[in-house]
């Protein structure tokens, strides 16, 4: 039997969503034994389908820490476990596992950004560091996901060996717990944003967009600020904020929403539009990453201008509750042709076996 080693340097967010996914699927193929999950401790929390899974907590304490903190830790899991795959998930786990050096004979690496670092807004030179930095460790692995066609276009634009990419896009499970009730302030729309409080994410614009619409209409913004430099300096007497939610928390308030606004400045995939359209919801989202892969203007949403506060509250003007519902409908239909978790898992599965056939064949 398969034994998986999954490794990550962030959880929270889209990473988390991401991994459970993956464990539903690989603990009913493989067994929760044979799986493991190397992840940071203060994050655990975070998923929801390890159960039976070893976990393995490194202690977190900022990003050149964490480099030589997963270093270690996979040494040490190495010196009593021997894995047949190793799946990477993020920048600095990738940069982690790549650069160093493995004892022994290295298992097949599967390497997933979830978002290129060098696609962030940065200056120039920042961003040709990091594709620099992927090209070297492109050859440290035996192939590198990418979550979107964006992504994979954006990879081979900077560079990145075509023979080592694969396209596979993201999926979620089609399973919606029944909602809870919801209060919403009164408003001509129930616009729902969810997401860390930060500048990619663009909560300003959302405030900047509400500062516009007036008193007609109400946000709900779910989540908090997070490290970094960025501060929200915006206040709306119209959103009203509640802190970070469990999931299924969020879930409630996705399934009473009109329209789900995603105003990211850049965006590897957009799993939260995903999950909007999943729990069949209308979605206004910045045109940026893998985000027009997801939204057919003017069917299950729109696309607006990146960074522009106008044109997030112009969209918004569009839509009343019946329009809204009906865009919600058809963006639930495209989830389910589209973006599953078994289509997902199945690709991703496929990739494993592709990866462990020489393997088998050198045993």
């Amino acid at each position: 039997m398969t034994t998986i080693l999954h490794v990550a340097e962030v959880l929270k967010g889209g990473t988390a969503s991401y991994i459970d996914e993956l464990l539903s699927d690989q603990v009913r193929r493989h067994g929760a034994d044979k799986l493991c999950l190397l992840v940071p401790a203060s994050q655990v929390g975070s998923l929801t389908q390890a159960a039976g899974v070893e976990i393995v907590g490194f202690p977190d304490g900022g990003r050149l820490t964490n480099l030589r903190a997963l270093q270690r830790g996979v040494r040490r899991l190495l010196r009593r476990r021997r894995f047949d795959l190793v799946h990477i998930h993020g920048t600095f786990a990738g940069v982690a596992l790549r650069a160093m050096v493995w004892p022994g004979r290295r298992p097949p690496l599967i390497y997933c950004a979830h978002g290129w670092s060098f696609d962030r807004q940065a200056a120039g030179w920042k961003r040709a560091l990091m594709a620099g930095a992927e090209r070297l460790l492109a050859a440290r692995c035996e192939r590198i996901v990418c979550i979107s066609e964006h992504d994979q276009a954006s990879a081979l634009a900077r560079g990145l060996p075509a023979a080592k990419l694969v396209t596979i896009r993201n999926g979620i499970r089609d399973q919606l717990p029944a909602p809870d009730a919801v209060a919403w302030p009164p408003s001509r729309l129930r616009i729902l944003f969810a997401g860390r409080f930060d500048y990619q994410k663009g909560i300003d614009l959302l405030y900047g967009a509400m500062a516009a619409l007036g008193p007609d209409y109400a946000a709900i913004a779910i989540g908090d600020a997070s490290a970094g430099d960025f501060e929200l300096r915006a206040a709306a007497p119209n959103v009203v904020q509640t802190g970070w939610l469990a999931r299924d928390q969020v879930q409630a308030y996705l399934q009473s929403c009109d329209v789900f606004v995603m105003p990211s400045r850049w965006e590897g995939f957009g799993l939260s539009a995903l999950e909007a359209m999943r729990a069949g919801r209308a979605v206004v989202a910045a045109g940026v990453g893998g985000l027009p892969e997801l939204i057919q203007p003017g069917v299950n949403g729109y696309l607006v201008e990146a960074n522009s506060a106008a044109a997030l509250a112009a969209a918004l003007r569009r839509l009343d509750p019946p329009a809204a519902a009906a865009m919600g409908v058809a963006g639930r239909e495209r989830f389910t042709a589209l973006f599953t978790a078994a289509r997902m898992n199945g690709e991703i599965h496929a990739l494993y076996e592709t990866l462990l056939a020489p393997v088998a064949a050198h045993h």
